[in-house]
C-alpha cells in the first residue's frame, strides 16, 4: 500500500470514534487500526478501555506483542511501531507520555505511515494538553477519544449495564436513585453497586430500599445540598445539615476543601459572566459537568469580590485551627454563615 493510500486510511477510517461508547464497540469488533489518543477526566472508564485493548492481545504471545513506553523520544515510539508482531496480525504499543516540541512534530508526521501491523495508543492521565502539536494532529484526524465525566443519564445507563454483569437486576428508577446518592464518578458507582448487589444477595434485585440501606451518599453532593440552603437564605437548615455531617464523623477540613473548590468554580464562572458569556458558552469553556453547572447557578448570586472573599474564608479554616484562633468546626460554621449572598 502506497503512502497516499496510508494517509487516506489515517484521515478517513474510524472518524466517528470520538466518544467512549463507540470506541468500546470498535474494540469489541476488532476494528481499530492506526493511532488513538485516550484522554479525559473519567479515569475508570479510560482504564477499562485500555484493559479491553490489552485483553484482545493473545495471552500466549502478549509479552512479545504488547509494549509500554513511559518515556523517550519519537524514535523509540517509531521503533516500537515498526517491530513486526509475533504470530499475530497486530501488536499493541501503549505510549503513556506525549512527545513535545520537535519530537512531537516528528511523530505527528510519522503517524500517517504507521504500519497496519501496529496499533498505537497514547494514554494520558486527565485531559491532554490541547496546545501540543501531536494532540492537535490526532484531534484533526479525529483520533482523539474523550473520556469525559458521565452525565446523570449516562451514569444511570452504565449502572444498569454493570448490574447485568453482576447478575444484580436493577430498575431504571433504582439506577437513577443510586446516581443521585453517589454522583457520576464511575469508580464510586462501581464500588457502591457491588456493595448493594452483595447486600441484596446473588441474583436478587437491587431495589431502592437496598440502596438506601447500604449506600453511602457522596460527601461532595451532600456539601452541594448544604450550600444550596445558604444560597437560598435558609441558614438554619444549612447549619442543621452541616452539624449532621459533623455528627456522622465528616471532617471539617475535608468539607472546607470541597467548599473552597466550589467557590473557586463559582469565581471562574463569575469571570465568564462578567465577560458577557451566557450559561451555555460558560459551560462549554469550563466544562459541562454537574459541579460546574451548580457553580454557574451560584455565581449569579454574588459579585466577584464576594466570591473571592468566601474563597479565602474556606481556605483559612485550616490556618485558624492550627494557629489556635478558632476550632476548625467553629471556623467553618462562621465561614458558612458569612458565605450567604448579601
Amino acid at each position: 500500500m502506497g503512502p497516499y493510500c496510508l494517509r487516506g486510511l489515517w484521515l478517513l477510517c474510524y472518524n466517528t470514534f470520538m466518544n467512549d461508547r463507540s470506541f468500546f464497540k470498535a474494540i469489541q469488533d476488532g476494528a481499530l487500526a492506526g493511532a488513538y489518543l485516550l484522554s479525559g477526566e473519567e479515569e475508570y472508564v479510560k482504564e477499562s478501555a485500555l484493559a479491553a485493548l490489552v485483553e484482545r492481545v493473545d495471552v500466549i504471545s502478549r509479552d512479545l506483542n504488547l509494549q509500554y513506553l513511559d518515556g523517550g523520544a519519537a524514535d523509540d515510539v517509531i521503533t516500537a511501531c515498526e517491530t513486526l508482531p509475533f504470530f499475530s496480525e497486530q501488536r499493541l504499543v501503549v505510549c503513556r507520555f506525549l512527545p513535545q516540541g520537535d519530537e512531537g512534530k516528528r511523530l505527528a508526521e510519522y503517524l500517517p505511515r504507521l504500519p497496519e501491523t501496529s496499533l498505537l495508543i497514547f494514554f494520558v492521565r486527565g485531559k491532554a494538553d490541547e496546545k501540543l502539536g501531536l494532540v492537535k494532529a490526532l484531534r484533526k484526524a479525529e483520533r482523539a477519544v474523550d473520556f469525559d465525566p458521565l452525565t446523570p443519564f449516562d451514569a444511570a445507563r452504565w449502572v444498569r449495564q454493570q448490574a447485568r454483569r453482576l447478575d444484580a437486576p436493577i430498575t431504571e428508577e433504582a439506577a437513577r436513585f443510586l446516581v443521585s446518592l453517589v454522583g457520576t464518578d464511575v469508580s464510586a458507582l462501581h464500588s457502591e453497586l457491588a456493595k448493594a448487589a452483595f447486600y441484596a444477595g446473588a441474583g436478587q434485585e437491587v431495589t431502592k430500599e437496598v440502596i438506601a440501606a447500604c449506600v453511602t451518599r457522596n460527601v461532595e453532593l451532600r456539601v452541594f445540598d448544604m450550600v444550596d440552603y445558604f444560597l437560598a437564605g435558609k441558614a438554619q437548615d444549612g447549619l442543621r445539615a452541616y452539624r449532621r455531617m459533623l455528627d456522622e464523623g465528616e471532617s471539617p477540613f475535608r468539607m472546607a476543601a470541597l467548599l473552597e473548590g466550589n467557590f473557586r468554580r463559582m469565581a471562574q464562572a463569575r469571570a465568564c459572566i462578567d465577560q458577557g458569556l451566557g450559561r451555555e458558552e460558560t459551560l462549554k469553556r469550563l466544562g459541562n459537568t454537574y459541579p460546574m453547572k451548580k457553580a454557574y447557578d451560584g455565581a449569579r448570586r454574588y459579585s466577584r469580590a464576594e466570591l473571592l472573599a468566601n474563597l479565602r474564608r474556606f481556605a483559612d479554616v485550616g490556618y485558624l485551627q492550627v494557629s489556635g484562633q478558632q476550632k476548625d468546626a467553629e471556623a467553618l460554621e462562621r465561614a458558612l454563615i458569612l458565605c450567604m449572598p448579601k
